[in-house]
């Protein structure tokens, strides 16, 4: 299934800068993440503008840039699962009559079926609109919630008629499915647990949430350790005499059989971890080095500059547990400048990256 990912652009409503600033570092992470799963990203502030652009495809993914994707690879699997099932839309759908609205379809994360989008001749989303008078039918609803009292475990076509006061949106998605009676899935607890939203239009709310951003940053900092490898698909197989990695599993084990192991960490546990459990060789030197290579090159003062030498960068400019505390540009120039400095200083030198900060997000 060609599965587009489109993020429609509402930052400038955010409540404040801050929050804007926060929610565009943690987009651009989001579009580099999807794009090396493979999925092809389009932004653009209107929906349905996006929605026309990606009719080519199977499914599109319609998200608010203050959602990501936490937990791996769980909310892919889960959509790859979800994209199985016949249905026209899937999302979270909010049963909002207490406001005398009709439902909504919340714009932090839905999935449309385009083939079913295309034959229904490309409906408009429908947005928020306040003080508008008109008639629908009302869905069926299970009794049961999911949390709170306005979010239904299903929702299907009805049969009665309401005047209802307010629009939310997605109403017009919502009101073209349950008319056409296509099925209209509300999200299971494999997607909802997996990603994160963080409600940036509204102070109180984002202040809430964001206590996840510096959970996580505070985690990967200070208390997560890697002990397994989960990198290295360049099928790099040859020896080098000096190697310069993350303190991060033992697959410098195969490539280093006499010279230097350079473990660099800004997680200074995880530093201490492999300084007193890395397997060692009698000869080779292990040096271990707690820096942060977002913010400065001291390792470069650790590296002997005559060695054949790989240095591995992994994921540090591109990464989940600090990229919303550093926007893309930061993160470019830190990787450019070491990449820079190392390139003029090491005469025989591989760069192996897992993932890069890219120019090319917006």
């Amino acid at each position: 299934m060609k599965i587009a990912f489109c993020i429609i652009d509402d930052i400038d409503s955010y409540a404040n800068g801050e929050i804007q600033t926060t929610i565009k570092n943690i987009c651009d992470f989001t579009i580099s993440n999807l794009q090396t799963k493979g999925y092809d990203v389009f932004v653009n502030k209107n929906a349905d503008n996006v929605l026309k652009e990606v009719s080519q495809y199977d499914y599109a993914v319609v998200m608010s840039p203050g959602t990501e994707y936490i937990n791996g690879n769980a909310f892919f699997t889960a959509l790859e699962e979800l994209v199985t099932q016949d249905f026209f839309i899937a999302g979270h759908v909010l049963d909002r009559t207490m406001y005398d609205a009709y439902y909504e379809l919340h714009h932090q994360c839905y999935v449309i079926n385009m083939v079913y989008y295309k034959r229904l001749q490309s409906p408009t989303v429908g947005v928020l609109e306040k003080h508008v008078s008109h008639t629908q039918v009302e869905p069926v609803r299970s009794l049961d919630n999911i949390h709170d009292d306005y979010t239904p475990i299903f929702v299907a076509p009805g049969t009665r008629k309401v005047g209802y006061a307010n629009r939310c949106h997605g109403w017009n998605l919502l009101r073209t499915a349950f008319e056409n009676n296509l099925t209209v899935l509300v999200f299971e607890d494999n997607i909802r647990n997996n990603k994160k939203h963080y409600y940036p239009e509204s102070e109180q709310d984002y202040y809430i949430h964001a206590e996840y951003i510096e959970h996580k940053f505070n985690y990967c900092k200070e208390e997560y350790v890697h002990i397994d490898n989960t990198e290295w698909t360049t099928g790099i197989n040859e020896t080098y005499q000096q190697l310069v990695l993350p303190a991060s599993g033992m697959l410098y084990l195969d490539l280093v059989e006499q010279g230097r192991v350079i473990f660099y960490d800004y997680n200074k546990s995880a530093l201490d971890y492999w300084q007193e459990n890395c397997p060692r060789n009698d000869n080779v030197e292990y040096v271990f080095v707690y820096t942060d290579l977002l913010n400065e090159l001291s390792i470069v003062d650790h590296i002997d500059p005559n060695l054949k030498t790989l240095v591995n960068l992994s994921n540090i400019f591109c990464y989940e547990g600090t990229a919303a505390k550093y926007s893309l540009k930061h993160r470019l120039l830190a990787q450019e400048n070491l990449v820079s400095v190392l390139k003029r200083k090491i005469k025989n030198i591989k760069i192996n990256f897992s993932l890069k900060a890219n120019a090319g997000h917006s």
